[in-house]
């Protein structure tokens, strides 16, 4: 059974990218992989979509800094990826138009997870918004990359 672990990074604004935070987080991912149970390319491939998707929409919608945590609770069922930005507005998951060019961020963070919460920060600090990924339980081997 895993205890649980977790990865927190915070930037400065303007100081990071949608390709660096999945970065940080393909790296927490590669150090709870304790080679007893390796996690799924699926759930690997979806932890870094919600990354790259609730990244980019903090750095284009709030101003000032951001942070990612990544977490694995104990038990290892899912992974909890959690984004916070300096903005107090709620996201809004746009209507379903596949005509639309960009806008489909949440749409796509709520396709792959199995919960998405969005929660003010303290003392009205901007938000945080919580997508959490499922580990299948028949998880055990990986396929080829």
């Amino acid at each position: 059974m895993r205890t649980a672990r977790l990865r927190r990074v915070t930037w400065e604004a303007g100081s990071v990218t949608a390709a660096q935070a999945r970065e940080a987080a393909l790296a927490f991912l590669h150090e709870v992989d304790d080679g007893h149970t390796p996690l799924p390319d699926r759930t690997r491939e979806d932890v870094q979509l919600v990354v790259s998707e609730l990244v980019t929409n903090a750095l284009r919608h709030a101003p000032g800094a951001c942070g990612l945590q990544v977490e694995m609770p104990p038990g290892g069922h899912a992974v909890r990826v959690a984004v916070w930005d300096t903005s107090a507005d709620t996201p809004v998951t746009q209507p379903r138009n596949g005509g639309r060019i960009g806008g489909h961020g949440l749409e796509i963070v709520q396709a792959v997870s199995r919960a998405m919460t969005v929660a003010e920060r303290a003392r009205g600090r901007g938000k945080e918004v919580t997508a959490e990924i499922e580990i299948p339980r028949s998880a055990g081997h990986r396929t080829a990359s």
